[in-house]
């Protein structure tokens, strides 16, 4: 016996090679090696029928169906005692976690042609309980004795192979394995450990060749199910499964298609019914979480009795490798029942999760309930879904009344729709997508009744709930919607929602169908000259600071046929604050071939159709308008392709418009196309391009024919260029319009504003004024200054300059023609105070030390204020200044120019400190100390009389007493108060005294 205290199994099987003869089998030596515990392992060496051709010798443990007592292995300190680099494939999982195994078996063989030996190492897995149909949850019960005995894998075994084997050389080492020592005489004697699984029919070559093991570990076993002897061969070494991308070949009695391999996972086609139990397929994972390695089975069965269908998603077992002890799971259940005066329809998921590092279970769940009452149909579906996270818990709810209210022919309630979340967020969709929107969906196609004939529904419609309505603690969500019908003509639904929390968002969402003629009710022909689907969108966020509008066809729109499909789409948007304020667009169609969009605009597709009429003409048309911050764009696209065997030909034709304004100007570019061919010859071409420029009507046409190409200009040439414009012309058409004061006097422009944005207390005199006056709080005092001209430089009083930040100075103004360097511009601010008792014109400057000023900034319009782009031309012989005309894809703003300060007061720093205190003697000190306060004698109070006339009569003569008036209008004067219009006190006010108060005599 040979006993390792430094184990190293490959060099003892090794030596058994070498001490044995070559042409016979023959018993080994006995090999124990030291892992925590004595492993002793039998072994038999196995010579080829050739000797010449190779040697094999199989160590293993003496094998038990039932070991009373386990091999509790650590596969790393294992594998190193054959191979350190295989060791090192162990999946992070299983790297030092000591397993138990029933049986260990090392085929370790050598080929006369290499010195390099191969092993395979087969350990079989001490599952602690039998996995049977009949434990699983839910169906178990409902499954028959026959067919839920059965165990689902008899034996599952680890296997570890120094190299990827083929299915033949999986043949030849099982053919090693010894043979059991039986009396009886057999055919095909039962083999001492059982063999690895492989096709009991020999296949083709090529078939033969297939990989049936991967190098590194690997789970094996064979499926116990009747009529199903699916063989698995599941590889969980991550890393050599990405590196081996060739196919696995798992199979049964013979070779089959019906198997899926993945990484880590492995799925077999099973569609076999045993009475009411229908088994699709059975999928084997292996699975790693926390370093926690894991086993599932995962099952996907339909259960049939009677009326009622039962559907299970991830119904399976999970077995931890820890204690190799099988936990029976569920994720999902579907379930429909159906006869004659009712339906009913359901599905839960359950599924495990994790946000922000938190882990969580969540359920959803969706139903739906269809009745007859009274000769009435009505229906109600629902979704929703809970987790508990973090500690609180989130939910949402959202239901569908499908129900007839016959307010007017012409208008016909069909059904209701009301939902809400609770610290959840709602994430509405692009208008693109609107219809996959669960809310939409719910109401508008509501849930298929038999969705639990297939388990991946279930999955797929409640996993979209997390999509839209996330869990978000502190937000929420309330929906409302109504589903009617005009004219039994339109079918409409219109949904509004209301989203706080991370943003507040409101959405007003809409869709109406339209088919002429309308088909009938329950009615095969649906065939129709008109199909309509529009999506609508009205949209506010307040985050994003927009308004917007939106409104998009569907994909199955079309027109006389459904060949000849429609497109098109609008949108209004207008963002009133954020980094995009002062910025909109309106478009109808789209923008631009060339226009780069901004990521905030929204996509639109072009108005247009698409027709493909018979087998050889198709036509398509397109166009589109857009009006943009500084240019408008419109155009369109006429397409004409036509194909009869080798004869073809095509037209094209298209018009792009870019206009800018102020000055006025446009561009517009018309190209017509004409081709066609027969086979090889041709292309034959015909074409035109129109260039036109005004508001001088001028342009240019240029012909081309096959290779000839001519020009012809007409009109004035020079007036392609727009002339700058004059100041006058800027200032009324682009400056906020002068705002007349109170003494009916006007100003050129209102450029600048002053806004008391925070402490006012009171204001005491009206808007309509020439000077506001405001009782403020200087602590919370904030003042606004804002200009409609953005400005380069800054200053205070007479020279002080301020701060300008990071604002932008590289601006000028374009329409007029000034560049960034002619431009000058300047803020001035100045702030004077009333001199004490003087005349009211006198009034000093504050000093600028008393206020901080904070710059303000802002995106402009390049069509604005951008840096002019100007080029002298000859003009009827003289040079004339010219504005170049605006790119497709110019910058749209001018990015952080100086706009305004925030004023507040600035901040004294405290000059003063205290003188440092010991604290022992701020410490509590019982001592008494004499003398401490000195008192001092008051005379009692004594009232003017207890008569109440008197009291009121001592009242009014004191009001209007010239002392207590003078010191009266002293206060409420330095308080701001205008004695003349807000005070009046007289001394008839003792009068309104029900009892006088006591008054001091």
């Amino acid at each position: 016996m040979a006993t390792n205290t430094k184990p190293d199994l490959k060099e003892e099987l090794e030596k058994g090679l070498s001490t044995t003869s070559d042409d016979s089998p023959a018993k080994g030596p006995k090999i124990t090696i030291s892992l925590g515990e004595d492993i002793e392992f039998i072994s038999e060496v196995k010579p080829d029928e050739k000797p010449s051709t190779g040697r094999t010798i199989v160590a293993y443990t003496a094998y038990k169906e039932e070991k009373e007592e386990p091999f509790s292995i650590t596969l790393n300190d294992l594998m190193a005692t054959l191979d350190q680099s295989i060791a090192d494939l162990l999946p992070k999982g299983l790297k030092n976690k000591s397993i138990n195994f029933k049986n260990v078996m090392v085929i370790y063989r050598k080929e006369q042609k290499t010195s390099k030996g191969e092993w395979l190492f087969v350990l079989d897995l001490d599952i602690a309980t039998k996995i049977k149909l009949k434990s699983l949850p839910v169906v178990g019960d409902l499954i028959s004795d026959e067919v839920g005995k059965e165990e689902l894998v008899p034996s599952l075994r680890l296997v570890v192979a120094s190299k990827a084997f083929s299915i033949k050389e999986i043949r030849v080492l099982n053919d090693k394995i010894p043979d059991k020592d039986d009396d009886e005489e057999e055919e095909e004697k039962e083999k001492l450990i059982p063999p690895l699984p492989v096709p009991k029919k020999v296949g083709t070559d090529a078939s033969e060749a297939k990989r049936s093991v991967r190098k590194g570990f690997s789970l094996s076993g064979q499926l116990g199910l009747p009529d199903a002897a699916k063989i698995l061969s599941l590889s969980i070494s991550p890393q050599q499964a990405e590196e081996e991308q060739e196919e696995l070949a798992p199979g049964g009695e013979e070779e089959e298609d019906n198997v899926t391999n993945s990484n880590l996972a492995v799925w077999f086609d099973i569609d076999k019914t045993f009475g009411p139990f229908s088994l699709k397929q059975i999928g084997f994972q292996y699975e790693e979480e926390d370093d926690e390695a894991e086993i599932a089975i995962v099952i996907d069965a339909v259960l049939k009795i009677a009326g009622l269908t039962l559907s299970c998603d991830d119904l399976g077992v999970g077995i931890s490798l820890d204690d190799l002890t099988p936990s029976f799971k569920i994720s999902g259940i579907g379930i429909e029942y159906k006869n004659p005066t009712i339906e009913i329809s359901g599905a839960l998921l359950r599924a495990d999760k994790e946000k922000n590092g938190i882990k969580y279970t969540e359920y959803l769940g969706l139903a739906r309930l269809k009745f007859d009452l009274a000769g009435k149909s009505f229906g109600v579906s629902a979704i929703g879904a809970y987790a508990y996270y973090d500690g609180k818990p989130s939910l949402f709810l959202y239901a569908v009344l499908d129900v007839t209210i016959i307010v007017d022919p012409s208008f016909i309630i069909t059904g209701f729709a009301l939902g809400f979340g609770y610290n959840r967020y709602l994430k509405v969709p692009s208008i693109d997508k609107l219809l996959d929107f669960p809310l939409v969906a719910q109401a508008v196609e509501p849930t298929d009744s038999k969705f639990s004939d297939d388990s991946e529904l279930i999955t797929k419609k409640l996993s979209e709930m997390d999509k839209y309505m996330p869990i978000s603690i502190g937000s929420g969500f309330v929906a409302i919607g109504l589903k009617f019908t005009c004219f039994q003509m339109l079918d409409c639904f219109a949904l509004l929602t209301v989203a706080f929390g991370e943003d507040f968002e409101i959405n007003l969402l809409g869709i109406a169908k339209m088919k002429i003629p309308t088909p009938a009710k329950d009615s095969k022909n649906t065939s129709c000259i008109l199909n309509m689907t529009m999506l609508l969108r009205a949209r506010f966020s307040l985050s994003e600071g927009v308004i917007s509008i939106e409104g998009q066809l569907a994909s199955d729109c079309y027109i006389l046929s459904p060949d000849c499909r429609l497109t098109g789409g609008f949108a209004v948007c207008l963002w009133v604050s954020g980094p995009h304020a002062g910025d909109f667009v309106i478009t109808l169609g789209g923008y631009h071939p060339l226009f780069k969009k901004p990521a905030h605009y929204p996509t639109v597709p072009r108005l247009g159709f698409h027709w493909k009429v018979g087998d050889c003409l198709s036509l398509k048309g397109e166009k589109y308008f857009a009006l943009c911050a500084h240019a408008i764009m419109a155009g369109g696209r006429l397409e004409a392709n036509f194909k009869l065997g080798k004869l073809w030909a095509n037209f094209v034709a298209e018009a792009h418009f870019l206009i800018s304004w102020k000055p006025y100007y446009y561009e517009i570019l018309v190209q017509v196309r004409i081709q066609a061919g027969y086979g090889i010859l041709g292309p034959v071409s015909l074409g035109v391009q129109l260039h036109i420029w005004g508001p001088e009507f001028a342009g240019t046409a240029t012909f081309r024919i096959i290779f000839v190409k001519v020009t012809v200009e007409f009109g004035d040439q020079s007036s392609r260029l727009p002339e700058p414009i004059d100041w006058e012309s800027f200032q009324s058409s682009f400056l906020p319009p002068a705002k007349s004061t109170a003494q009916d006097s006007s100003t050129a422009a209102d450029v600048c504003s002053v806004v008391l944005n925070q402490g006012v207390t009171k204001q005491l005199s009206p808007a309509t004024t020439k000077e506001v006056a405001f009782v403020v709080n200087p602590k919370e005092l904030e003042l606004v200054v804002n200009s409609a001209i953005p400005s380069k430089q800054a200053s205070y009083g007479d020279n002080e300059p301020l701060p300008v930040s990071n604002a932008k100075t590289d601006f000028g103004v374009r329409s007029m023609g000034i560049k960034k360097d002619q431009l000058e511009s300047k803020y001035n601010i100045k702030i004077t105070r009333k001199t004490k008792g003087g005349d009211e014109s006198e009034s000093v400057t504050v000093d600028y030390d008393q206020f901080q000023f904070i710059p303000i900034t802002q995106d402009v319009p390049t069509a604005l204020w951008g840096d002019a782009k100007v080029k002298v031309v000859k003009v009827k012989g003289k040079d004339s200044e010219r504005i170049l005309l605006p790119e497709a894809n110019d910058q749209q703003f001018v990015k952080n120019t100086l706009s305004g300060f925030r004023i507040v007061p600035q901040i004294k720093k405290d000059v003063c400190s205290t003188n440092i205190i010991d604290v022992n003697e701020l410490l509590h000190d019982t001592t008494a100390i004499n003398d401490v306060y000195a008192w001092q004698k008051t005379t009692a109070f004594s009232g003017v009389s207890t008569d109440n006339q008197a009291r009121t009569t001592a009242i009014n003569n004191n009001i209007v007493s010239t002392n207590t008036q003078n010191k009266r209008n002293n206060l409420l004067q330095s308080l701001g108060f205008n004695l003349a219009d807000d005070v009046k006190l007289t001394d008839s006010v003792a009068n309104s005294f029900v009892i006088a108060p006591q008054v001091k005599a």
